[in-house]
């Protein structure tokens, strides 16, 4: 009752899905958290997490609070969710505004879990998973790639069989000869199925004295890839990744006014590779042309006149191929990469009630430290090339490179945070009245692994600030927050900012003249006011000085008078109860920026002085608003059955109001940014007044009038492009705004289970909409890489198809760069999805049986993530998370699981 601003809460218990990555738990399960699947290799999955939108044009990062110490948003990537309590997402301006400069995008506060009174609880778990791609790149066979390459050389002005003749098409199209492959490499070097393993215990208990919780977790991720057996290699590449962790909460009571806590985790990662990269591997296999004969080249290899080569077995490759996956994954060495991950908090709180009643003090340290060692090691081996004549195995060396021994090197990276607080609390009861206040101080000293520039110094922040909350009858509550804070981000004299805040609460059906409407459980209007900052400087360190080299040589200007951002947040809320089995909330927020820091952009540039070096100013202007809705539902229908279901909405669009962006008179949209939301994608219109928005003929390019100068002239079969300031040349002065942002401005989520007996069941549907990518390069582009086809290129454009009035969604092919190769609104796609983000089946063994076993309860689980995408992208084979087709798409998930209680 007594939270007056806008948080929201997920219990550890409802995230126990077994995930590689604690963030992908999180997605779907908090309203006003936007995140976004941008990488989805298997052992480096990363998920963008945003907290309301964007607020600000440079830094967007939610802190992270893990047990009240703020750590950095990584920090989520070293955690296991059978440690943790509950999270929660802090989203209004009271409630963050005791976080001082860092609390400008929102905070993520994890509870990890502690003792309890009472008899020893052990659980143990294991899960196995098996992981397949949602989405397979597209084959396309040999005859098929050396059709359309020849339908690219026509359209370059090239003759029909400039490429590939008819005869080579149809002998590989037969597939009888291995002269003339047709080689699938994705199927050759990327594993249909992966596995995953996780496995753990903790054990929990304590009594009056001493409570304590301690879990260790282990999990192991297995190779995306197919390695080779190389009898002469002396070394293994194996792809996979180790990760064990341990977590020991220990909270003591010396007596009745002194106890301490000591809390205590530890994370070892194990990551074998090989030296290019998982992704660099992928996106090699996605290159590499089907008719290419590989991997290795013949046992034997004979050449025209006669004679057998001794260079068998070399790794083969293409013309412009430097990079051969067969090599990358088995000729290429192997690195060893050992991270270790430290965090320990210990405090002690002294109860002063021998003082005052409610009073109490806390301090407490904290420290965290991370570590890499990486041991790197080398080798470098021939690639051989092919001969154009399909008829001869003859094969050349490709480059001048050798194959050569393995070779070592090792290298290093550490970082670690040291935190000081200290707080008083203190909680009261006068009758009616209560009074909560806190008063707190804390310390951050990080240095982190840059080895060069000004990364090398530490980071310093201070923090302080005073909280306190009056509630009156359990229905009237009024909070007020004041944080005040420094880094050293600033000059001495601006160094310090306070963020103010304000909040209220009123519980209306709390009243006398809502009494008898049994139907209404909960009526709770808030209202909230406060502001935020940030000292983030989009990667820049001390813009308040000068900067000169040891050389003397001067660069960017320094500005003393530069402030952190600061956010000023409103927020509206209504909770309601129905019935007791019926939750909503619903929340209205509005965040302006009125000091951004932003570049000098209104200053004419001259010849000798760039612009990026005049100095930064707090000048900007940026806003944000968005509803939030949440709804449940929980209730027992019977001694048997019990159902659950929930829904969540979010809605958030920002405007850069000013950046000090220079208006241009020769454009149709004189501003890119302002007036405009973050990261608005531009490009030019496609002009579909002929009907398919194509140069159809030579006559429609002469008869347009157009000159296209900003890109390769038009040919026929390329894109129209609309002329917006009516000049003739289409130029940057057309650029339009095209599509929407890439962070969506619509979350929504639906979940809903039941559990009737010892069964249960439940599923949680994720999406987004008003979002767009812009696609580009492999598998889009079509002279990329000697060509990489895909289904968007299947129906483009040719005269042949045109006369013929045959559907036409793509233009004209080329073998380079053409004026369609450019950012316009065809190459912008909806990006809105709707993902089965999981959906689990489990069952408890009877009471009697699991006590047999000697455990107090025994549950077997199946469950799936990713099963399934409802997507509006104009390829199947891109999913709208990764937006590429270049890069591994998310991974649908299979998993196995028991979870036994003694």
């Amino acid at each position: 009752m007594a939270i007056t601003g806008s948080v929201a809460t997920v219990e550890g218990q409802a995230m126990m899905t077994p995930v590689s990555n604690l963030s992908f738990s999180l997605m779907g399960k908090l309203p006003g958290l936007n995140t976004l699947e941008e990488s989805s290799e298997l052992t480096r999955a990363g998920v963008f997490i945003g907290i309301r939108g964007y607020s600000t044009n440079i830094h967007t990062t939610p802190i992270v609070i893990v047990d009240g110490i703020i750590t950095e948003l990584s920090t989520i990537d070293f955690m296991n969710i059978n440690e943790i309590e509950n999270i929660s997402i802090v989203k209004d301006g009271s409630s963050l505004a005791i976080y001082g400069i860092q609390s400008a995008n929102g905070a993520i506060v994890i509870t990890t879990k502690r003792g309890t009174t009472g008899p020893l609880k052990v659980n143990a778990w294991y899960h196995y998973s098996l992981q397949q791609m949602t989405k397979q790149p597209p084959f396309v066979s040999s005859a098929e790639y050396a059709r359309l390459r020849n339908e690219a050389g026509v359209n370059s002005g090239l003759s029909a069989y400039s490429q590939f003749t008819q005869d080579q098409i149809d002998r590989f199209a037969s597939g009888n000869s291995l002269s003339y492959p047709n080689n699938n490499w994705y199927d050759m070097f990327v594993r249909k199925v992966s596995s995953m393993h996780q496995a753990g215990f903790s054990v929990q208990g304590g009594n009056d004295r001493i409570k304590h919780f301690s879990t260790i977790n282990y999990y192991h991720q297995s190779s995306p890839f197919n390695i080779a057996d190389e009898p002469e290699r002396n070394y293994t590449p194996t792809i996979a990744v180790d990760q064990a962790s341990i977590r020991s909460n220990v909270d003591v009571k010396f007596n009745n006014y002194l106890s301490a806590f000591m809390l205590m985790n530890g994370t070892i990662r194990v990551d074998n590779g090989v030296p290019s990269g998982n992704s660099s591997i992928y996106s090699q296999i996605l290159q590499t042309p089907s008719l290419m004969y590989g991997p290795l080249t013949p046992i034997e290899m004979v050449s025209s006149s006669g004679e057998t080569s001794l260079q068998s077995k070399q790794v083969t490759t293409y013309e412009g191929g430097d990079s051969p996956p067969y090599g990358l994954l088995n000729r290429s060495g192997y690195n060893r990469v050992l991270n270790s991950w430290i965090y320990t908090q210990a405090g002690v709180t002294l109860d002063l009630g021998f003082l005052t009643d409610g009073l109490s003090l806390t301090g407490l340290m904290a420290y965290q430290m991370y570590g890499r060692n990486t041991t790197l090691t080398s080798q470098t081996y021939e690639r051989y090339i092919r001969s154009n004549s399909y008829s001869e195995f003859e094969f050349t060396k490709y480059g001048n490179i050798d194959n050569s021994p393995l070779s070592y090197s090792k290298s290093h990276v550490f970082r670690y945070n040291l935190s000081l607080s200290a707080r008083a609390d203190y909680a009261k009861m006068f009758g009616t009245h209560a009074v909560q206040a806190s008063a707190f101080y804390y310390y951050s000293k990080q240095e982190k692994e840059d080895m060069s520039g000004l990364g090398i110094l530490p980071y310093l922040n201070e923090m302080m600030g005073v909280t306190a909350l009056y509630g009156y009858r359990d229905k009237y509550f009024l909070k007020a927050d004041i944080g005040y804070s420094g880094s050293e981000q600033f000059h001495p004299d601006y160094r310090y900012t306070a963020t103010p805040a304000i909040s209220a609460a009123w519980v209306v059906s709390g009243e006398d003249f809502m009494a008898g409407l049994d139907w209404l459980s909960l009526l709770k209007l808030r209202v909230s006011y406060g502001a935020n900052a940030n000292d983030q400087l989009g990667g820049e360190r001390y813009l308040y000085a000068d900067y000169i080299n040891v050389w003397g040589t001067e660069g960017m200007r320094g500005n003393p008078r530069l402030s952190a951002e600061k956010i000023w947040k409103q927020d509206f809320g209504i909770d309601l109860g129905l019935l007791s089995s019926v939750s909503l909330s619903v929340d209205w927020f509005y965040h302006k920026c009125d000091n951004m820091l932003v570049n000098n952009g209104l200053i004419p540039e001259l010849q000798t002085i760039p612009l990026y070096y005049y100095p930064k100013l707090n000048t900007g202007k940026m806003e944000n608003r968005g509803i939030e809705i949440e709804m449940g539902y929980n209730d027992r229908l019977s001694q048997d059955l019990s159902v659950f279901a929930g829904a969540g909405f979010s809605f958030s669009r920002n405007k850069v109001v000013t950046i000090n962006e220079l208006a241009y008179t020769d454009r149709f949209y004189p501003y890119r940014s302002e007036g405009y939301r973050r990261g608005q994608p531009w490009g030019y219109l496609i002009d579909y007044s002929n009907g398919n928005g194509i140069f159809n003929s030579q006559q429609e390019i002469d008869a347009s009038g157009l000159t296209y100068s900003a890109m390769v002239a038009p040919r026929v079969g390329d894109f129209i492009y609309r002329d917006l300031n009516k000049d003739g040349v289409i130029d940057i002065g057309d650029a339009a705004p095209i599509g929407n942002p890439r962070l969506p401005e619509i979350f929504y989520s639906f979940n809903a289970g039941a559990q009737w007996e010892n069964f249960d069941f439940s599923f949680l549907l994720q999406g987004a909409a008003n979002t767009s990518v812009a696609i580009n390069g492999l598998g889009v582009y079509e002279y990329s890489a000697r060509g990489v086809f895909s289904d968007l290129h299947q129906n483009a454009w040719t005269a042949e198809r045109y006369a013929a009035g045959e559907k036409i969604d793509y233009p004209a092919l080329s073998l380079t760069e053409s004026a369609n190769h450019v950012a316009n609104s065809f190459f912008i796609m909806n990006a809105s999805y709707l993902k089965m983000r999981n959906m689990e089946i489990g069952y408890s063994l009877p009471a009697s049986l699991a006590k047999k076993m000697k455990s107090e309860n025994i549950r077997i689980s199946l469950s799936g993530q990713n099963l399934f995408t409802i997507d509006r992208m104009k390829t199947k084979y891109i999913d709208p998370e990764t937006a590429s087709m270049g890069a591994f798409q998310p991974y649908r998930v299979y998993s196995a699981g028991v979870r036994c209680t003694f």
